[in-house]
Formats: C-alpha cells, sequence, structure tokens
C-alpha cells in the first residue's frame, strides 16, 4: 500500500480537498488502544509510512521495533492490521476466523478490472461460500489423485524442454504450469503460442499491473468512481476499462470455448465437464450457472498458475545458491531409483529429503509475502489491544516463515529443519502453512499445488544438474539472489546452467515423453 496512483491534475485535486474537509471530524474520534505503530497525521494518518517495497521485510522492523506481534497504521480513516507472528494468526485468522473471513470491498477490484469474479477476493458471503464449497469439492485431498497423471504429463514435458533448450528455463516453467491448469480445466491439449493460453496471461498480467501500483485514490474516495474518463486527472478509468476487456476475455472467452465443446460432444473429462453435468440440478440464487462456473474456472488458473511459476523459479535459484543441498536430494533421488526411472508422485513416501525440499522452498521465500488482506466483520480485542470492525487484516506471512525462534538462520536454505536426526520426516516440525494463507480463506488448491511441486522438483533433480553460469574465462558468477519487490514476489531474471546429470539421463526424458 502506498501513495495514490492517479494522474496530477488541479481539478481533480480540488475534489479531493472537498472530501478532505468532509473527513476532517474522522481525524478527532476518541483515542483507543490500537496495536503500536507509526505516529499518524491529521486525516492522511499514515499514508506515507505504509511501504510499497518489500513491505514484509519493513513489517517485521516494526513489529521487532514495537515489540509487537501486531503493527497499526490507519490512511484516511481506515485501521490497518499487520500480523507477523505465527501465533497471532493462529489465534485471530484461524480460531476467529469468523470475524476475520472477509475482504475489504475494492472500487478497482470489485467494481472496475473485472477481477470481482476471482472468489478468493469476494467478501464473506453467500456467493463467496457456494464457490468455496465447490472447488473444494474438486481440490480436496481425495479428489486430487485424479490429477495426477496429467500433472506428470506436464512435468514430462518440461523436462523435455529442458533438455532441447535449457536457457528458457523460465519461460518453460511458465508454459508448464500455465498449460498444466488448462488441461486440468477445461481439458485443452496446449502448444506453444496457443492463443488460449496467452489469451489468459494477459487476463493474469493485469492484476500484477495494478496491484503493482499501490492503492488508488479511488479505494480510499469511492465517490471518484463516478467522475467520467474525460475528466483531468481520471487516467484511472480509461486504463480499468482497458483490463477490465481482458480480466472478463479471460473469463469468458475459454469457458464459453469449452461449452460449445462439450455440446459437440468432444470434451474431455476435467474440472468444467463436471461442474457443468451438474448444473441442472442446481442452484446459485441470484446468480446464473455460468456466472458462478467462469468464477470458479477463471480462479483456478489465476491462483495456480503464477504463485506455482513463482514458487519453482525460488526452488531453482535455491538450487543453484546451495548446490549441496541439490546433491543431497540427488543422492536420495538415485538410490530409490537407481537413475532406471524417472519419480513418481508414489515414490513421495520413500523420499523424505526430497520432500523437505519442497517445504523449504515453501517456506524460505513465500511468493505472496504479504498474503491477500483479509476484513474484521466486528470489533475484537488481542493482547489489549483493539482492532475495530472494517479492519484490513494483512498477514505477513514471509516474516512468520523467517521467524528465528521457529526456523533458525531463516535465510539459509535448510531442508534438515524438517527432518528428524535420523532422516525421515520430522511430524513436530512446522510446515510451512503460512504461505497458503489462513482460516477460511487459506487457498483451497494448496493440496493440488504441493503435488505439482513435488512431482517438478523431484523430476528436475533426478535428471538435471543446475549450476551457476560462467563468464568467459569459464569462471562461475555469483547470482544477486534478489527478489521483486511488490504482491507476488520472485527472483529477478537470472542465468543459469542446466544440464543432464548422468549419462542415462536425456534417455529417460525422452522415454517418458514417448509413453505420455
Amino acid at each position: 500500500m502506498t501513495s495514490a496512483h492517479l494522474d496530477h491534475s488541479p481539478a481533480l485535486y480540488l475534489l479531493i480537498g472537498i472530501i478532505l474537509v468532509c473527513l476532517l471530524p474522522l481525524s478527532r474520534r476518541k483515542a483507543r488502544r490500537y496495536p503500536p505503530g507509526p505516529r499518524r497525521l491529521p486525516i492522511i494518518g499514515n499514508l506515507f509510512d505504509v511501504p510499497k517495497d518489500f513491505g514484509w521485510k519493513r513489517h517485521k522492523e516494526l513489529s521487532r521495533k514495537y515489540g509487537s506481534d501486531l503493527v497499526h497504521f490507519e490512511v484516511f480513516g481506515t485501521h490497518i492490521v499487520v500480523v507477523n507472528s505465527a501465533q497471532a494468526a493462529k489465534d485471530l485468522l484461524d480460531k476467529r476466523s469468523n470475524i476475520y473471513q472477509d475482504k475489504q470491498h475494492s472500487v478497482m477490484i470489485h467494481e472496475l478490472t473485472g477481477w470481482h469474479r476471482n472468489f478468493s477476493l469476494l467478501p464473506y458471503g453467500a456467493g463467496w461460500r457456494t464457490r468455496r464449497r465447490l472447488f473444494h469439492q474438486h481440490f480436496r485431498p481425495m479428489a486430487v489423485p485424479q490429477y495426477h497423471s496429467r500433472q506428470t504429463k506436464s512435468v514430462h514435458t518440461l523436462l523435455q524442454m529442458l533438455l532441447d533448450t535449457p536457457n528458457e528455463y523460465r519461460e518453460h516453467i511458465r508454459f508448464m504450469t500455465g498449460s498444466t491448469i488448462l488441461d486440468i480445466v477445461f481439458g485443452f491439449d496446449i502448444e506453444h503460442d496457443d492463443p488460449r493460453l496467452e489469451q489468459v496471461e494477459r487476463g493474469v498480467q493485469t492484476a500484477m499491473e495494478f496491484m503493482a501500483s499501490g492503492v488508488y485514490l479511488v479505494d480510499i474516495f469511492p465517490v471518484l468512481k463516478h467522475i467520467p474518463s474525460w475528466f483531468p486527472g481520471a487516467g484511472f478509468k480509461r486504463q480499468t476499462a482497458k483490463w477490465k476487456v481482458l480480466v472478463d476475455a479471460m473469463h469468458e472467452i475459454p469457458y464459453y470455448q469449452f461449452k460449445e465443446t462439450m455440446r459437440e460432444g468432444k470434451a474431455k473429462p476435467c474440472f468444467a465437464s463436471t461442474l457443468l453435468s451438474g448444473a441442472e440440478d442446481a442452484s446459485y440464487g441470484s446468480e446464473s450457472a455460468d456466472e458462478v462456473f467462469m468464477s470458479l474456472t477463471g480462479t483456478a488458473y489465476v491462483a495456480g498458475s503464477d504463485t506455482t511459476l513463482s514458487t519453482l523459479n525460488c526452488f531453482v535459484l535455491a538450487m543453484v545458491q546451495f548446490p549441496h543441498v541439490q546433491a543431497t536430494a540427488q543422492g536420495e533421488l538415485d538410490r530409490v531409483l537407481q537413475r532406471k526411472r524417472l519419480p513418481e508422485i508414489e515414490d513421495r513416501e520413500s523420499m523424505p529429503y526430497v520432500t523437505a525440499v519442497v517445504h523449504e522452498v515453501l517456506r524460505w521465500h513465500s511468493v505472496l509475502p504479504l498474503g491477500l488482506p483479509h476484513r474484521t466483520l466486528a470489533d475484537d480485542e488481542y493482547n489489549g489491544y483493539f482492532i475495530p470492525a472494517g479492519s484490513v487484516i494483512v498477514a505477513n506471512s514471509w516474516g512468520m516463515l523467517h521467524d528465528e525462534a521457529l526456523f533458525p538462520e531463516p535465510d539459509v536454505f535448510k531442508p534438515g529443519r524438517f527432518l528428524r536426526p535420523d532422516g525421515s520426516l520430522n511430524p513436530n516440525a512446522h510446515f510451512p502453512i503460512e504461505t497458503f494463507g489462513f482460516g477460511r480463506r487459506i487457498c483451497p488448491g494448496r493440496y493440488f499445488a504441493q503435488d505439482l511441486l513435488w512431482l517438478t522438483i523431484a523430476n528436475v533433480l533426478a535428471t538435471f544438474k543446475l549450476e551457476r553460469p560462467l563468464d568467459e574465462d569459464g569462471r562461475e558468477i555469483e547470482l544477486s539472489g534478489e527478489f521483486t519487490p511488490r504482491v507476488l514476489s520472485m527472483p529477478e531474471p537470472f542465468d543459469c546452467r542446466i544440464t543432464p546429470r548422468f549419462e542415462g539421463a536425456e534417455h529417460l526424458v525422452r522415454s517418458a515423453q514417448l509413453h505420455d
């Protein structure tokens, strides 16, 4: 959250000035014992104190400064409470989820850009509950195994691409994650440069663009949504109109293409086919079945593609930066597989170290380090601090997963923190569940994501060696290890060497592709 993203205009500032005068009484309210935070200015509060870049690190610093798990900001009368410890998150977001399960209404998200269809962003209510229930039915732990064969096929395709053009590993990972989701959701067989994949990626990119811009004044002063797009300073209205076209197309075009395929009897069994098969016997209140199903299929793609892509890029960076971890995992893979086959999901029980690597990837850098904000439905109190109804609650999952008390040397990639001394998985270790969210808003696709991550990581480590790039003199180039600073955080682009790690690896990869 940061300063507003609007064009500078004297006319617009005059309008805002009038609104600020109306808000002046709000700055004179009776003081309450809120959680500690930076000193607030009249009217605007902490508008300039809420960090824009790497907010998760700044919030953790403030938590230490004030000696509090909670840090409080106020911006134009809106209370923002940042939760910085796993215990506080459990106490509030899990145990009191009936209070903390709502989402803040955003004019940008819910009215102007078309992102109201993403049910993870919907306020609490019947529409959200319906979507959550339907999604859970298809992605609960008992349902996910039906997708394993498709996940495995996609991973084998990734291996083939890494074999042929390893320098393009980032694009290969992007293709793998996107095509896997479209296959699961619609049964689409996606090829490179497929317009359906490009279309949904353009829609997803709009979210990255508007979230990267910080807070928009229209979310602070909703009356601004009524100003015409030609009004001086209303460039946001013109921009959101362009974004909405892309977001609507992302939700509608593949869905209606699939419906036509299903009508012709050519559809493959998939998430959408199961939804539509039961549509005649279902009722969704004032909403049409199509609207509910488009929300579900669109959310499945958005939630599953870029987060998985970002996590796998973190994995590649970790393996390059910590080669001894890579070697240990590959030793375990060789002991189980004897270099005679590729790993399958059924091998997971026999590979605790590889599983610990997956856990540590999720912990080492949470790709949504501040998650998606919650909103309180009622007043609450925690450790003597008042949290008013309507507060925006930000869970600093990165800060929780870098808590030295839970994870000593948190910046070091150490899969061993999840293992017993005998090398088996430690059931009492703190699994990094925080990266998936909290309470009733926890990611319902987390079991699918964890299985895809395990298959990808195990197969890449079984067949390839990941190393730092070389300079002109053949010396290894040190990587910066920097991450992008905004809502969805991933490693800054970096080069690495990806080569088959033993003589028969290429044969294993090409044989698997032939048999899929």
